[in-house]
Parts: C-alpha cells; structure tokens; sequence
C-alpha cells in the first residue's frame, strides 16, 4: 500500500480551538455586565481590546501546557512509566 503524505508549509499552518457552548456562554454574560455599566465609548473599547488579549493568552497558554502534558505522558507512557 503507498500513501502519499502533503505536508503544509509552517508558515501556514494553523490549530484552530473551538469556543465551545460555555465559552460562549460566559462571553455573553461578560457582554452583558459590561454593557450595564454604561461605560464611556474610550473606556468601553479600551476594556474590550484588553480583555480579548487577555483571553487570547489565556486560550493560548492553556494550549501550550495541554500539548506539554501530552507530550509529558507519552514520554512516560513509551518508557513504562505508566
């Protein structure tokens, strides 16, 4: 049997994490407060912008310690370590 295998170029390449229903959820109730406080335009847009970049990092560092785990127990795993 032949397989042909593409690989993509890394520039290119991309994981894609889906906002799962609680995520969604949350994000609508954060909304939701924020648009109650009745903040200035500035201030609102500015809040917003910092708090995208929060979660940004947030969802981005979450990524990197599961794949680091990942790769910790499968480390373990191939040694007999489990």
């Amino acid at each position: 049997m032949k397989m042909n295998i593409e690989f993509l170029d890394p520039s290119q390449a991309a994981i894609e994490i889906p906002k799962t229903e609680p995520f969604l959820i949350s994000s609508k109730a954060i909304s939701d407060t924020l648009n109650a406080l009745n903040l200035p335009n500035q201030q609102h847009d500015s809040f917003v912008r910092a708090l995208l970049e929060h979660t940004e990092l947030t969802r981005a560092e979450a990524f990197k310690s599961g794949i680091k785990l990942g790769l910790e127990l499968a480390g373990a795993a191939k040694g007999g370590q489990l």
